[in-house]
C-alpha cells in the first residue's frame, strides 16, 4: 500500500506504508478488527496524515497501476474512516469494497447528483480533526450518505464561489455597454457579503474571512488568538479557522504571489494550491481564497488555498479556461453590435449546477454561460445556453456535450465553435454567428 498526493501532480508517490502499517489499516479499517491498542494508533496515524496531507491510499492488491483501487479518509461526527472511492479492491484483500454501478448519469445526460452547490454559510467550516478517533466500518457498501466522487466541487472552493455569486461578480449586465469595476471595487462587493450573511448566531462572516494579505505573522496569531478567546457562539465540532481572498497574477501548485506597492507577499499553503481546471496557473489572473488554521505545533499556518481564473479585474467573471475568456470576449463583441438596434444582452456565469426535468424525471446540469437577451422594445426575452467546446480532451468534450440535452430545457443551446465539431473558420465567427442568431429569434 502506498500514499499518493491527490492535487496535481495527481497520483504522485508520497510515501509507502510499511508492512506493520498495511496489515494495521487492513484489519482496522478493512476487517474491523482490532488486535491490540498500538495496531489501531497506527491505522489511525495513517488516516490522520491522510487528512492533513491531502493524500489517498492506493492499495496495491490489483496488478496493473489502472486498476489500483483509491481510498480516501473521510471524517463523519468526529469519526475517521477509510472509503474506497475509485477501483474495486480485490475480493481476497481485506479493504474490499463494492465498487459503485452508478455512474451519476441521470436523464438527458444530466447528473443524478450535483457535483457543484452552493455553501450553507451556517455550517461550512472544516471540522475539527483534534481528538477524532478511527472508526472501524459499518455500512461501507452504501454509497448513497457520502456521495463520494471526483466531480464534487471542494468546500474551499464552494466558499469563494458562493461568495463570488452573492455578490454577482458572475454576471456582466449588460455586456455593452459594460460597467467596469476596480479590483477594490470587486472586492468590496464580496466584502460586503461577508457582512450580511452570518456563520453562527449573531457572527457575520466578514469576523472570520478578511481582505488583508499583507500582514505579519504576528497579526495572524493575534487574530486567531481572539477567535479562541472571545467567547462567542462556534459551530459545535467545527476548527478554528480564517481566510484571506485576494486577486493573483502568479500561481504554481507550491505558492501563491500578492504584489501591491509595497511589494510581493508569499503564501506556501501546507496543503499545496488547487487550482481550477490546471496543474499550474498559467492564465494570469486569479480569485484566490487562503484558509488559516492552527498546526499540530500550535503555529498559525495557511493550511490550504484555492485558485479560479476571472475573465478581467473590470469583471471579474470566473472562468474555466482561456476559450471561456474567448468565448466571454465574442459575447460581448457581440453585444456591441447589437446595442445599436436595441437588443440588450446579460450574461450570467453559472457556478452552481441547476435542476433541469428531462422525460419527467429530475437532473443536474451546469452550462457554461446563459445569456438573457432583451429585444428591442423590451417587450419580450429569450434564454440562450452558451457551450464552449473548443477543448483538446476527448473525454471531457463527449462528458460536456452529453449533457446538452437536458441543457436545452433551459434555453436555446448556441455552442462556440458554432458549427461544432467542425472548427471556427475566423477568430471572430461565434460573434458573428451569435448576432445573427439573436437578430432573428
Amino acid at each position: 500500500m502506498r500514499l499518493v498526493t491527490k492535487k496535481a501532480p495527481r497520483g504522485r508517490l508520497f510515501r509507502e506504508l510499511s508492512a506493520e502499517e498495511a496489515l494495521a489499516v487492513g484489519n482496522v479499517c478493512g476487517q474491523g478488527r482490532v488486535d491490540s491498542l498500538a495496531e489501531k494508533q497506527m491505522a489511525e496515524a495513517v488516516l490522520r496524515s491522510m487528512r492533513d496531507q491531502d493524500l489517498w491510499l492506493a492499495c496495491d492488491c490489483k496488478g496493473s497501476v489502472e486498476e489500483r483501487p483509491l481510498n480516501t479518509a473521510r471524517n463523519l461526527d468526529g469519526s475517521i474512516f477509510l472509503v474506497n472511492f475509485s477501483g474495486e479492491h480485490h475480493s481476497d484483500c481485506p479493504l474490499h469494497r463494492s465498487k459503485r454501478d452508478d455512474d451519476n448519469t441521470g436523464p438527458g445526460g444530466s447528473r443524478r447528483n450535483a457535483g457543484a452547490m452552493r455553501i450553507d454559510f451556517r455550517s461550512f467550516l472544516p471540522r475539527d480533526d483534534h481528538g477524532a478517533r478511527i472508526s472501524v466500518p459499518t455500512n461501507t457498501d452504501n454509497q448513497g450518505t457520502d456521495k463520494i466522487s471526483r466531480r464534487r466541487v471542494p468546500a474551499l472552493a464552494r466558499l469563494l464561489l458562493s461568495l463570488i455569486d452573492a455578490a454577482e461578480l458572475n454576471r456582466i449586465n449588460p455586456v455593452s455597454p459594460q460597467t467596469k469595476r476596480t479590483k477594490n471595487q470587486a472586492l468590496d462587493a464580496v466584502k460586503l457579503v461577508t457582512e450580511m450573511e452570518y456563520f453562527a448566531q449573531g457572527r457575520p462572516l466578514s469576523e472570520i474571512i478578511f481582505f488583508d494579505p499583507w500582514l505579519k505573522q504576528n497579526r495572524l496569531d493575534a487574530r486567531m488568538h481572539e477567535l479562541e478567546t472571545d467567547g462567542k457562539a462556534w459551530p459545535a465540532g467545527r476548527a478554528r479557522t480564517f481566510y484571506q481572498i485576494l486577486f493573483s497574477e502568479q500561481v504554481t501548485q507550491e505558492e501563491v504571489v500578492f504584489t501591491n506597492q509595497y511589494g510581493p507577499t508569499v503564501f506556501r499553503p501546507e496543503k499545496r494550491v488547487s487550482i481550477n481546471g490546471e496543474i499550474d496557473g498559467h492564465r494570469e489572473k486569479y480569485w484566490v481564497i487562503l484558509m488559516y488554521q492552527r498546526n499540530d505545533t500550535g503555529t498559525v499556518v495557511c493550511r490550504d488555498a484555492y485558485a479560479h481564473a476571472l475573465y478581467d479585474y473590470a469583471c471579474p467573471v470566473p472562468v474555466d479556461s482561456n476559450l471561456e475568456r474567448a468565448t466571454i470576449v465574442s459575447i460581448i463583441t457581440a453585444g456591441k453590435w447589437l446595442q445599436s438596434s436595441g437588443y440588450e444582452i446579460a450574461l450570467n456565469k453559472p457556478l452552481f449546477d441547476i435542476k433541469v426535468t428531462v422525460d419527467r424525471e429530475e437532473g443536474f446540469v451546469l452550462p457554461d454561460f446563459m445569456l438573457t437577451v432583451t429585444h428591442p422594445g423590451r417587450m419580450r426575452t429569450t434564454e440562450l445556453v452558451i457551450e464552449t467546446m473548443g477543448y483538446t480532451n476527448d473525454d471531457y468534450v463527449e462528458r460536456k456535450a452529453n449533457q446538452h440535452e437536458g441543457m436545452s430545457t433551459l434555453g436555446r443551446l448556441l455552442k462556440d465553435p458554432p458549427y461544432w465539431p467542425e472548427p471556427a473558420a475566423k477568430s471572430d465567427a461565434f460573434a458573428r454567428y451569435l448576432y445573427g442568431r439573436i437578430t432573428h429569434l
